[in-house]
């Protein structure tokens, strides 16, 4: 039986960054009030200037910062709902150009150790195995993997577009992997701009509101 993961193994790689987003942040901003010949601008206070321009929502700003990461151990799933923002830069593990049985599947915890499940997910690879054995392309082959199979991505993404990305998904009506996958991502981006994304959460909680009229959780 290949290897099964849950939702708590994805893991979160950070590849590059801008380095001194805080200082981008203040030559930005000083340039829409003033001219500047002089991009020395470290005297400039940062932390209530990014609450002012995150709460005033000018957040065009931010988008002169970005991080590149890369991501393993999530689902094919994640790949699908995450594209969906339309926001970055995206490069996934193809299923058309490797072979794909070698790669985990992440499952639910509630999933994990059920028999059936694991006897489903081992007769998918004997068979894409044998489909491919038997001169089935590996782009014809995929089509019987399931949604579970896991990718590894590489991101990148404009600080502007992951704010928008962890307000809409850390909120708790997301599927349990997306929101798992929403937590660790934003641990990472709180330590490389602690400033901004500490300031970074889920409509309940940033806005002390919820949005979602009808569809709201209940919880809070």
């Amino acid at each position: 039986m290949k290897k099964l993961l849950t939702y708590y193994d994805c893991k979160i790689d950070v590849i590059q960054c801008t380095q001194d987003p805080n200082k981008m942040v203040r030559v930005a901003s000083r340039i829409t009030q003033h001219r500047v010949d002089d991009y020395n601008v470290d005297k400039y206070s940062t932390k209530h200037l990014i609450k002012y321009i995150l709460t005033a929502n000018h957040t065009s700003i931010f988008e002169h910062c970005y991080i590149t990461v890369y991501i393993t151990n999530v689902s094919r799933s994640v790949l699908a709902q995450i594209t969906r923002h339309r926001m970055g830069s995206f490069t996934s593990a193809s299923q058309h150009y490797q072979e794909y049985d070698e790669y985990p599947n992440i499952m639910h915890a509630n999933m994990y150790k059920d028999p059936e499940v694991q006897d489903l997910l081992e007769s998918v690879d004997k068979c894409y195995k044998r489909l491919i054995a038997s001169g089935v392309p590996k782009e014809e082959a995929r089509q019987i993997l399931p949604n579970a199979k896991a990718v590894n991505i590489l991101w990148t993404v404009n600080a502007r577009s992951l704010i928008n990305f962890l307000n809409l998904r850390l909120c708790e009506r997301n599927v349990h992997e997306m929101v798992s996958f929403a937590n660790k991502m934003r641990d990472v981006t709180i330590e490389w701009w602690p400033e901004l994304f500490s300031l970074v959460d889920a409509d309940c909680i940033m806005h002390k509101e919820c949005r979602q009229g009808r569809m709201s959780c209940g919880k809070y």
